[in-house]
């Protein structure tokens, strides 16, 4: 093995020093808390009559039969280091509420019925959760983008670049759960429950 000499070792040891002192440090968090909707009715017609009429109101579409509302904040740590300023921590912490609909007339339907009904909300708990994959997959990838960010010693607007360039990232994500929405739409309304509902 080759041996390293004195001075080698020493600058190994100032380099490994220096990338102790200044750790980038970029984390995404997230929380997930679960609401129900009560929704009335024994029958595919009935239940979706109900539901339609009192839908669930996502924030970022209107009426809805579940969702996923969420909301974000920021942390930001800024320092000066080899002449420039960077991030030294970011954390992103993302709280989600993911509501389902709750059949409360589950026990008078018959046995069809709740079969389908059973079927329908796991869809909807997989349509949902599949948003929440896309918002932190999104995450994961603009949070140590932005830590990469660099600004002037002095610090000034580091912070507020930073920022920017996470909500515009944020922004595309919006578009990706859009197209997802799309995509998806199809498959709900083809399912067994729903049919069986609009025939």
């Amino acid at each position: 093995m080759e041996r390293l000499g004195r001075h080698a070792v020493l600058a190994l040891m100032v380099a490994l020093v220096a990338l102790a002192q200044h750790p980038a440090n970029a984390e995404v968090v997230s929380t997930t808390s679960y609401g129900s909707h009560p929704v009335k009715g024994t029958t595919p017609k009935s239940v979706l009559a109900y539901m339609n009429a009192h839908p669930i109101i996502d924030p970022d579409d209107g009426p809805a039969y579940a969702n996923l509302t969420h909301d974000h904040t920021v942390s930001i740590r800024t320092g000066a280091s080899g002449g420039a300023c960077r991030v030294s921590s970011i954390t992103f912490r993302w709280q989600f509420v993911l509501t389902l609909p709750t059949a409360v007339d589950y026990a008078r339907m018959d046995g069809a019925t709740k079969s389908m009904w059973n079927a329908f909300l796991a869809a909807m708990k997989r349509h949902e959760e599949t948003h929440r994959a896309i918002f932190l997959g999104c995450a994961k990838k603009f949070v140590p983008a932005a830590e990469r960010l660099v600004g002037p010693a002095s610090c000034a607007g580091l912070e507020r670049k930073v920022r920017q360039s996470i909500d515009k990232a944020y922004q595309a994500c919006m578009n990706e759960q859009r197209a997802f929405e799309k995509r998806d739409r199809p498959r709900i309304l083809g399912l067994p429950f729903v049919r069986a509902a609009t025939r």
